[in-house]
C-alpha cells in the first residue's frame, strides 16, 4: 500500500515538473544540459554521408553516419560541432554540412542533359569516392583535363569515374582552361613550382593531424604534413619542424613566395600566397588554412623548389 502510494505521489510529482516547463536529465543524457523540447531544432544533412563522432573534433572516434537529406534533432552547437542524440548519447557532427533546407534529389543531376564541362586548374586533382576529404581515393585529374560535371554537393563536383559517381573540390575547377607554362622564364618557372605545391597541399584541408604521423589523408603532424607534401614534387627535406628551419635556400618575409616553407617555433607550414598558409595545424583543427601567415613569430622562410 505504502509502495503504491509512493508511486503515484512521484508520478504526479513529474507530471507538475513538465506542465512547469522544468527540465527532466535522466542519467543517461546527463551531458545534454537544459535542454527541453521547445529549444531543440532541426536540419538537414547535406553532405553524401557525415561522420557522427564521440566527441567536437576530428580527433574523436567516429561512431556512426547520417545520409544526405536526413532530418537531425540538434540540441546547440559547441564550435564549429552541433551536438545531436545518436543510439541515446550525446555525439557531434560538423555544422558546416548541415542546413534549414532540405537538399534537392540528385536524380535530376545525374542526367546527360544536365552536364558541363570544367578545366582543372591543380597539378593534380584527387578523385574521391564521396564528398569529402576523409573518403578514399580513387584517381586523378591533370592540369588542363577537360572534365564532365553533373552537379555540385557542397563544395565538391560530382564527376564520372569508371562508370561511377564520384568527387572532386570544386575550388580546382573553372570555366577556362589553364594556359601553357612553356614560354615561361626560369624565374616565372620556379614561381610556377611553388604554387603548384601550394595547391597540392591546399586539397588536403580537413584532414586530421596525428602526431608523429607523416599520411597526407590519415593524419600527420606539422612537419611530416610539409615532408609529404615536398616528397610528392621530388624533393627530400628533413623530418621535424627545427631540422626543416634549415632546408633548401633562405629567403626574406618579403621575397615569400607560395610554396615556401615557413618556419615559425616548434612549427612549420607551407605558404600559399595572399599572406596565408596551410598547415596541419593541431589534433582540434587538423590541417586548415590560416591567415595571416605570420600569426605567430616567423622564425625563417625557405624555398624548398628551386
Amino acid at each position: 500500500m505504502y509502495r503504491r502510494f509512493c508511486t503515484k505521489a512521484a508520478a504526479c510529482a513529474m507530471s507538475l515538473m513538465m506542465a512547469g516547463g522544468v527540465s527532466v536529465i535522466t542519467s543517461e543524457n546527463s551531458n545534454i544540459k537544459n535542454v527541453s523540447a521547445s529549444s531543440t531544432y532541426y536540419r538537414y544533412v547535406t553532405a553524401s554521408s557525415l561522420n557522427v563522432r564521440s566527441g567536437a573534433s576530428t580527433r574523436y572516434s567516429r561512431v556512426g553516419s547520417y545520409k544526405k537529406g536526413t532530418k537531425v534533432t540538434c540540441y546547440g552547437t559547441s564550435g564549429s560541432w552541433t551536438k545531436v542524440k545518436y543510439s541515446g548519447k550525446t555525439r557531434y557532427v560538423s555544422s558546416q554540412y548541415l542546413s534549414t533546407k532540405k537538399p534537392g534529389s540528385s536524380t535530376s543531376s545525374s542526367t546527360s542533359t544536365s552536364a558541363y564541362s570544367r578545366y582543372v586548374t591543380a597539378s593534380s586533382l584527387n578523385i574521391r569516392s564521396k564528398a569529402s576529404t576523409s573518403s578514399s581515393r580513387v584517381g586523378s585529374y591533370k592540369k588542363g583535363t577537360k572534365v564532365s560535371c553533373y552537379g555540385k554537393s557542397g563544395s565538391w563536383t560530382k564527376v564520372k569515374h569508371s562508370g561511377k559517381t564520384r568527387y572532386v573540390s570544386s575550388q580546382y575547377l573553372s570555366t577556362k582552361k589553364p594556359g601553357s607554362s612553356a614560354s615561361s622564364s626560369s624565374t616565372s618557372s620556379s614561381s610556377s613550382k611553388g604554387q603548384q605545391i601550394a595547391n597540392y597541399a591546399q586539397q588536403f584541408v580537413g584532414n586530421p593531424y596525428r602526431y608523429g604521423g607523416t599520411s597526407l589523408t590519415k593524419g600527420a603532424d606539422c612537419s611530416g604534413f610539409t615532408q609529404s607534401v615536398y616528397k610528392h614534387f621530388g624533393y627530400s627535406i628533413p623530418r621535424t619542424s627545427s631540422s626543416q628551419r634549415s632546408a633548401g635556400k633562405k629567403v626574406s618575409w618579403s621575397q615569400r613566395k607560395a610554396g615556401d616553407l615557413i618556419c615559425y617555433s616548434g612549427h612549420v607550414a607551407i605558404y600559399i600566397g595572399n599572406n596565408k598558409i596551410v598547415h596541419a595545424s593541431n589534433a582540434k583543427d587538423g590541417i586548415k588554412i590560416t591567415s595571416p601567415a605570420n600569426y605567430r613569430t616567423v622564425l625563417s622562410v625557405r624555398r624548398i623548389a628551386n
